[in-house]
Formats: C-alpha cells, sequence, structure tokens
C-alpha cells in the first residue's frame, strides 16, 4: 500500500512540473488596454468628420468628463464640436473650445 502512495506521489510531481514547463513555454496573453475603448458618444463637426467619445478612464474620454468635469450628457459634447476646431496639427488631432 505504501508503495502506491509513493508512485502517486511521484506521478504527481512529474505531473506538476511537466504542466509548469508547458506553462512557462506557452506565450502569456497581451494586457487589456487600460482604458475602456467602446464609444459612449458620436457627433460630427461642420466638417462631416466624425467625433467619438470613448468611455475612456479617469485620465481621459466619458468617465474623465463624468468625474471631473461634471458631463453628464452627449448633447454637451455635440454642441462642442458643433463649432470649427480651434486647432489641428494635420495628424488627427483636433482642438475643440469648449
Amino acid at each position: 500500500m505504501r508503495e502506491i502512495e509513493v508512485v502517486a506521489a511521484a506521478l504527481s510531481v512529474v505531473a506538476s512540473l511537466s504542466a509548469g514547463s508547458a506553462a512557462s513555454a506557452a506565450p502569456t496573453a497581451a494586457q487589456p488596454h487600460p482604458w475602456d475603448r467602446r464609444i459612449k458618444c458620436q457627433a460630427k463637426d461642420p466638417q462631416g468628420r466624425k467625433i467619438v467619445t470613448r468611455y475612456g478612464n479617469a485620465d481621459f474620454g466619458w468617465q474623465h468628463f463624468t468625474g471631473r468635469h461634471n458631463i453628464k450628457k452627449c448633447g454637451t459634447i455635440a454642441a462642442v464640436v458643433k463649432e470649427h476646431p480651434e486647432t489641428d496639427d494635420h495628424h488627427g488631432r483636433l482642438t475643440y473650445g469648449g
């Protein structure tokens, strides 16, 4: 009976070691973005460009607006982008006043 327990323990150790080596050889999954990329609001500016507001996180996006700037409705964002952009870096970044 004792021999069976020893063999079972040895097999358990071998199985755990082989599982560990297979796990360490497997590539790890990519880390998810630290911000929520889903779209919360959409609006169009006077040039017809679609302006989206993403949920984001506490630093930018909808979660930033609602927490720090007390913006609660998508209509507020739409009102801001109805005007022409104040600055355009010609690389896709537009700044609207508001």
